[in-house]
């Protein structure tokens, strides 16, 4: 599948972050643009440089599209690491992960995997629910499009605290590891 040259230019800006050592890069498109297949073809070419990659997201509809999508874009196939299944004897280079299912400090000390190269946690901004608010507005609803607006906001707060928690947790478990290793 070959990319439109806005997701090219997307995926060609996020190596020259990483490259420049930005490693911390967000993909920002409208809803319907494309981010799941620009996230799929950056993992396919760390794939392909041999790299493992997790991709992140917090429902099983969004580990299927994920993985769906990496597939038909990409040929290539994905382990699934969430509640009862896991990557663990998985040949597979990219893992779809429950965010749920890793946050259990348990659950990562048994992946086997060696190095995660997080390419993508989606979706950051819950874009039905700031279609629908744009959409309230100029149908002149303003009271349902509070009511919508309020409710994506702190969805996007909450997802947001999620990543914070989460990135804090794995930081102090990766430094408290080193710290008995010395």
């Amino acid at each position: 599948m070959e990319l439109r040259p806005y997701q090219q230019e997307a995926k060609d800006a996020i190596f020259e972050q990483w490259d420049s050592g930005v490693k911390k890069t967000l993909l920002v498109l409208p809803t319907g643009c494309g981010k799941t297949i620009v996230f799929a073809k950056v993992t396919e070419d760390c794939v392909r440089k041999g790299d493992r990659d997790l991709i992140l997201a917090h429902r099983e509809e969004l580990l299927k599209q994920a993985a769906n999508k990496i597939h038909k874009s990409t040929g290539l196939g994905c382990a699934v690491e969430k509640a009862e299944q896991s990557c663990r004897g998985s040949w597979f280079r990219i893992v779809v992960g429950s965010v749920q299912t890793l946050m259990s400090a348990k659950r990562l000390r048994k992946t086997t995997v060696t190095t995660f190269l997080i390419s993508a946690l989606f979706p950051l901004v819950p874009g039905a629910g700031m279609y629908y608010t744009m959409l309230e507005i100029v149908n002149n609803e303003l009271d349902v499009a509070l009511e919508t607006g309020v409710t994506t906001l702190s969805t996007a707060a909450l997802m947001a605290l999620g990543i914070l928690f989460v990135t804090t947790l794995s930081r102090v478990m990766f430094h408290s590891q080193q710290k008995k290793n010395i």
